[in-house]
C-alpha cells in the first residue's frame, strides 16, 4: 500500500483544507494545485515508478499558422484539422471535423498526424485525450488548441493514452493549469507531466482494453452507416437530400391549397418543409399518433437528491446525439417524492428534446436506464406494440425526413424553439417492409451496444492505472489474459 511520506496534514474534507510544509510545495503557490487527487500522485512517486512525457516522447504543437485565413478551409480533399469538440469519449470524431489545405498544413509539419500519435487537449477544456487508430488513413492534423504527443519509446501507447486518462495525470494538468476565462497547460508542463510505468505485461493488458474499444466503435460507425443505407435505399432519401440542398438559395416558395393547414405563419411553410411533405407522399405513411403515445417529461420541483437516495434523472445534456446517453454527471430526484408513473423511461423508450437550441434530438432508452425520470424539455415516444420497430423508428427520427417535420413545428419561435405534444404525435413516419425495419433495428441495437462497450473499457482502462498506483491492481487478471 502507499504511505504518506510526504508532510501534510489533511484537517477538512469538505471543503478540503490541508497543512502542508515546504517538502511539498514548490513553484505552485495556488490552493487548487494541492487538491486529494494531485497529493496521492505525489505520494506515488515514493512507491510506483514515473517517467516525465519528455522522456518517453516529443511533444509539438501549433506555433500560430502563418496567416490561416478562411480562404484556406475547404470543403472536401484536404486535411482534417483537429479541435477539441471532434474529440468524444476519448476518440476522434470526425463527423464535424473542418478540413484545411494541405499545401498550408505542410508548412507546419509538426502538427500533422500519423497512427499512434496521441492528441492532448492544451486549452479551453484540459486533458481530452485520444489515440489516432491504427486502421487511420485519413489526413488529420492538430489544431491550435491540441498537442500531438509521439512516443519515442518501446512504451505502449495504448496504454500511455489510458494513463493520460487517468485522475493520476489528471491531478498533475490540474496543477500546472494556468489562466481563469481561459484554461491553458504549456507545452513546457506538458513535458513535465510524469506517467505511471508498469511492466510490458500490464502496459500490454491495459492497452488492449482501448485498442478493443477502438475496434467497437469502428465496427459501430460501419453498422450505424449500413442502417442508414438501408433507410436511403428503401426511401431515397439521398434525393430528398439533394432536393433540400437545393432549396436553400430559393427566396420564394409558391404552395397549393393541398399543403395548407391551420398554420399560417410564413416559416411552417418553407421550401424545405413542403419539399419532406410531398417526399412522403409517394410512400406509405403513419402517424405517431397511432403507433405510441407522447408523454412530457418530468420537472424538478426541489433540489437534488444525492445518489443514495435519489432517482436518476436523465437530461438534456445527458443526450449527446447519435441516439446515445452519456451518464457520467447524472442528477438524482429524492425517491420521497410521489412521481407520476409516465415520467419513467422503460426500455426501447425514445427520447425529443422538444425546446432549444437542440430542438429534435433523439435518444434510445436501453435496458440500462430503465425506470430512470425524463426531464420537463424532453418528449418521450412510447410505442404501444410491435406493429413498428422502435429502433427503425429511432434512427428515422434522426435523419432530415422527420428532422424537418419537427422543426416545422418549432420554426415558430426564433427565440427559443418549441415543439409541442400535438405536433409530434403529428409526425407522419415511412413505412418499409417489416423485415426491412428489423434489419435495422438489429443493425441499430448492436451499433449502442457497441459503443457502451466501448466507453465501459475505457472506464475500465483508466481505473486500472489508478488501481496500480493505489496498489490496488489484480495481477491475476494479467496472466489470466495471457
Amino acid at each position: 500500500m502507499i504511505t504518506n511520506k510526504i508532510d501534510y496534514k489533511v484537517y477538512s474534507n469538505k471543503p478540503f483544507a490541508i497543512w502542508a510544509n515546504s517538502r511539498i510545495i514548490n513553484e505552485r503557490l495556488s490552493a487548487n494545485s494541492y487538491n486529494r487527487d494531485y497529493l496521492d500522485f505525489a505520494k506515488a512517486k515514493n512507491t510506483f515508478n514515473f517517467k516525465k512525457v519528455s522522456d518517453i516522447a516529443k511533444v509539438t504543437a501549433m506555433i500560430g499558422w502563418k496567416g490561416l485565413t478562411t480562404d484556406d478551409y475547404v470543403d472536401e480533399d484536404g486535411v482534417y484539422l483537429l479541435r477539441t469538440v471532434d474529440i468524444k469519449d476519448n476518440y476522434i470524431d470526425l463527423e464535424n471535423a473542418v478540413m484545411a489545405k494541405r499545401e498550408k498544413v505542410y508548412e507546419q509539419p509538426q502538427i500533422i498526424l500519423k497512427q499512434g500519435d496521441i492528441i492532448f487537449s492544451k486549452d479551453g477544456t484540459l486533458g481530452i485525450t485520444a489515440i489516432v487508430p491504427r486502421h487511420q488513413n485519413k489526413e488529420m492534423c492538430v489544431g491550435s488548441t491540441l498537442a500531438r504527443i509521439r512516443l519515442n519509446s518501446n512504451l505502449d501507447n495504448y496504454y500511455v493514452c489510458a494513463a493520460f486518462m487517468s485522475k493520476i495525470v489528471q491531478a498533475q494538468i490540474g496543477y500546472f493549469t494556468s489562466g481563469i476565462a481561459q484554461p491553458h497547460i504549456t507545452q513546457e508542463y506538458i513535458n513535465k507531466l510524469e506517467i505511471p510505468i508498469p511492466s510490458p505485461e500490464i502496459q500490454k493488458y491495459i492497452g488492449d482494453k482501448v485498442r478493443k474499444a477502438e475496434e467497437l466503435r469502428e465496427e459501430a460507425k460501419r453498422l450505424k452507416k449500413e442502417a442508414e443505407e438501408i433507410l436511403n435505399r428503401e426511401l431515397n432519401l439521398n434525393k430528398l437530400e439533394e432536393s433540400l440542398k437545393s432549396s436553400i438559395n430559393s427566396k420564394h416558395n409558391w404552395i397549393t391549397s393541398m399543403d395548407i393547414n391551420d398554420r399560417i405563419d410564413s416559416y411552417y411553410y418553407k421550401r424545405r418543409y413542403i419539399l419532406v411533405n410531398q417526399h412522403l407522399n409517394d410512400y406509405e405513411c403513419i402517424q405517431i399518433r397511432d403507433i405510441a403515445s407522447v408523454d412530457y417529461g418530468y420537472m424538478p420541483t426541489e433540489d437534488y437528491a444525492d445518489e443514495n437516495n435519489g432517482v436518476p434523472l436523465i437530461r438534456v445534456t445527458n443526450m449527446i446525439g447519435n441516439l446515445l446517453l452519456d451518464l457520467s454527471d447524472l442528477k438524482y430526484i429524492s425517491k420521497s417524492i410521489n412521481i407520476p408513473d409516465d415520467k419513467y423511461v422503460d426500455d426501447g423508450d425514445i427520447l425529443v428534446v422538444q425546446c432549444g437550441n437542440t430542438t429534435g434530438k433523439i435518444a434510445l432508452m436501453t435496458k440500462e436506464v430503465e425506470n430512470y425520470l425524463y426531464p420537463s424539455f424532453c418528449l418521450r415516444i412510447k410505442l404501444r406494440n410491435k406493429s413498428i420497430n422502435n429502433k427503425y423508428l429511432a434512427l428515422l427520427m434522426e435523419m432530415s425526413i422527420i428532422q424537418e417535420q419537427i422543426w416545422q413545428s418549432a420554426s415558430y419561435s426564433s427565440v427559443r424553439p418549441n415543439t409541442t405534444k400535438p405536433a409530434i404525435e403529428n409526425i407522419r413516419i415511412p413505412l418499409i417492409e417489416k423485415q426491412k425495419q428489423e434489419d435495422v433495428g438489429a443493425l441499430v441495437e448492436k451499433y449502442i451496444d457497441n459503443i457502451y462497450q466501448s466507453k465501459q473499457l475505457i472506464l475500465e482502462a483508466k481505473q486500472d492505472v489508478e488501481d496500480l498506483i493505489e496498489g490496488n491492481f489484480d495481477m491475476s487478471k494479467v496472466k489470466a489474459n495471457s
